[in-house]
């Protein structure tokens, strides 16, 4: 016959290696546990240099053995069903100090942990009859050297209290627990109870299971707060994570995104249609309820291009006007909203047209497919852009721009929509790789370029620009070769010393094509 072999356990080592899997948060967050498992209605903790006392009022420990009790955690059966129960609490907490001593119902013990790990007997008392259990911890360290130990435990119960059912001091003063507070509104999903922030992202929320947060400490983004179903697993032995998070997070997510929705649809109904775009319109948007405004008669302007604080042309990414306010539906006439389909280098041609008629340029693009506003939007290319001038009067292909373009000198600009042929003057106005302008014209630049490279703004490059636009116009508005090389001439011939040509009279020749041919004396 064969040999048999079974599973066995180095029961010493094991124990032994455990350390390697809890933090001292874990000691912290399983001692508030258990208290609370024990039906505990007040749970009062105390910390001096080297030493943390836990003290409840539930319904004590039957048997200290299942303190010390691997996988065994001596909760009743219903419990153990509903929280999944472990039975790994104490044992997080020899760790982390060298004494452990608890006091239970008239039963307690005080021992070593170092011999409480090493498997070594441990004498059990009867002691006076007390309500509940007290723990006390000697020999233990601050998780951070810096920190004392009292503060350092009174940070963390900070962040472990605040959704714990039960009322929690520590050194006499009590713990906020902002999310324990019976007034607030949950709303229930399958995935458990969520508490929504209005000003948050419908993607930022933190989790709590069993009363204890889940995951990592949070950033000080505004979150949603999720309140997980009792009979959800966390990842063992020290709980801080859910143990299929790559499952149950879009389960959570999803759950939010419906309560989300719900609060969105009740703030709907509690306001006024102008007050709820002026209020929750960019929430709408973000979080893909843009459908709750289709039926708002009301639009925003800042869905539009601000005409007076940005002309048309390019523009940084980033810099964009934002104007506060709304308009009405009705305001809106049938060809008065735009929206422009080009490439980005032909765009300032179709701005400058929509910004001559005084048109509205819809610039959001989040709105929903049946939002009122987009019936009227009327969609325009370059190809639309008709540009009318009188004769040129000077022009220049290779300007020493930023950016190369062609530019061109008129009298009179004006442009106008292949099917509308109602004209509009203007300016400047861009068509392709030239810019047509006319001596009056103001910020030219915006023509030209964004001024953007390798994420960097180029605020020398645009002065630059409008010096050679400023010295095109003079050149191209002068009567007489002298106005024109004095116009050419560079600034530090006109304000700066030089000493060399004190006095001096010099002789510039051009040759037929205007090229300077020779300077002589």
């Amino acid at each position: 016959m064969g040999n048999f072999i079974r599973l066995k356990t180095n029961q010493p080592r094991l124990i032994l290696n455990l350390r390697h899997a809890f933090t001292p948060l874990s000691m912290l967050s399983e001692l508030l546990q258990n208290a609370r498992r024990a039906g505990a209605r007040s749970i009062a903790i105390d910390a001096d240099d080297d030493s943390i006392t836990v003290t409840d009022d539930g319904c004590g420990i039957a048997d200290l053995q299942a303190l010390i009790f691997i996988a065994e955690s001596g909760w009743d059966e219903e419990l153990q069903r509903r929280e999944n129960a472990f039975g790994m609490g104490v044992l997080s907490t020899l760790y982390f100090c060298d004494r452990l001593t608890v006091h239970s119902g008239d039963k307690a013990f005080e021992a070593r942990t170092a011999d409480i790990i090493a498997g070594e007997p441990i004498e059990v008392s009867d002691m006076d009859h007390r309500v509940g259990t007290c723990i006390r911890l000697e020999g233990v360290n601050s998780n951070q050297p810096a920190l004392p130990l009292p503060e350092w435990v009174e940070r963390q119960l900070r962040y472990f209290c605040e959704a714990l059912p039960v009322p929690v001091s520590f050194n006499g003063i009590e713990i906020a627990r902002p999310f324990a507070d019976p007034s607030l509104s949950w709303r229930e999903t399958e995935m458990g109870r969520v508490l929504i922030d209005l000003e948050a992202s419908h993607r930022h929320w933190r989790c709590f299971l069993q009363g204890l947060p889940i995951g990592i400490l949070p950033c000080s983004t505004r979150r949603h707060i999720v309140m997980l179903r009792d009979d959800m697993l966390a990842k063992l032995p020290d709980r801080r994570h859910l143990l299929n998070e790559a499952e149950e997070n879009p389960r959570i997510q999803s759950a939010v995104d419906g309560a989300y929705r719900q609060a969105l649809l009740d703030a709907k109904a509690s306001m006024e249609a102008g007050q709820f775009l002026s209020t929750y319109g960019e929430t709408c948007l973000a979080s893909g309820n843009a459908d709750l405004l289709n039926d708002v008669p009301y639009a925003k302007l800042a869905w539009f291009r601000d005409w007076d604080q940005e002309g048309p042309g390019f523009r940084p990414y980033w810099n964009r006007s934002l104007r506060d306010g709304l308009i009405g539906a009705d305001a809106f006439a049938d060809d008065s909203v735009w929206r422009i389909e080009a490439e980005d280098d032909d765009e300032p041609t179709t701005q400058i047209y929509v910004c001559a008629r005084d048109g509205f340029l819809l610039e959001e693009h989040r709105l929903d497919i049946n939002h009122w506003l987009l019936d009227k939007v009327n969609v325009i290319t370059p190809d639309h852009v008709v540009v009318l001038q009188s004769p040129v009067l000077h022009e220049s292909s290779h300007p020493m721009l930023t950016v190369g373009v062609r530019l061109v000198l008129v009298d009179w600009l004006a442009v106008s929509h292949t099917d509308d042929r109602r004209e509009f003057p203007v300016s400047a106005v861009r068509l392709d790789d030239t810019v047509f302008l006319t001596a009056e014209a103001q910020g030219v630049t915006s023509l030209v370029s964004d001024y953007v490279y390798d994420d960097r703004y180029d605020e020398a490059a645009k002065c630059d620009d409008e010096e050679t636009i400023r010295t095109f116009k003079i050149v191209g508005r002068s009567k007489t070769a002298t106005s024109v090389v004095e116009a050419l001439l560079p600034d530090d011939l006109r304000r700066s010393r030089q000493s060399k040509l004190a006095n001096a009279t010099v002789r510039l020749v051009f040759d037929s094509e205007g090229k300077l041919q020779s300077v002589t004396d």
